[in-house]
């Protein structure tokens, strides 16, 4: 997967995550919002990742997680904050390395959080 495609799936990540800025998947009326817009990403894959983001760390919750993530809740401001925590994961190298991949904590945090909040 090139870097580019990465961070689209990061992006989509983000905005899934963000909830309140999903106006129109609201109004869509899906039962299940993060099924339409996942529905060509690999669950398993995604959780795979999540899940050894946990596995090195003590254990946590999906409430402790969104907690870190969204402290000022979900809505469409936090796509910049967890940019800006990515960026300044990287600078500080806190980095989590998974087949090769390197992702910020935040990048890993978000994917443990669709893992715990998809099972």
């Amino acid at each position: 997967m090139t870097a580019l495609a990465r961070r689209d799936l990061l992006a989509a990540l983000f905005a899934a995550t963000a909830g309140a800025a999903l106006p129109t998947l609201a109004r869509a009326g899906s039962a299940d919002p993060k099924a339409t817009l996942f529905a060509d990403l690999d669950m398993a894959a995604a959780a795979r990742i999540g899940q050894a983001w946990l596995a090195a760390r003590p254990p946590t919750t999906a409430a402790v997680l969104a907690t870190r993530l969204f402290p000022n809740g979900r809505g469409p401001e936090v796509l910049l904050a967890l940019r800006r925590h990515a960026a300044e994961d990287f600078r500080r190298g806190a980095v989590f390395v998974h087949r090769g991949w390197r992702l910020s904590d935040t990048e890993g945090a978000l994917f443990a959080l669709l893992a715990l909040e998809t099972r």
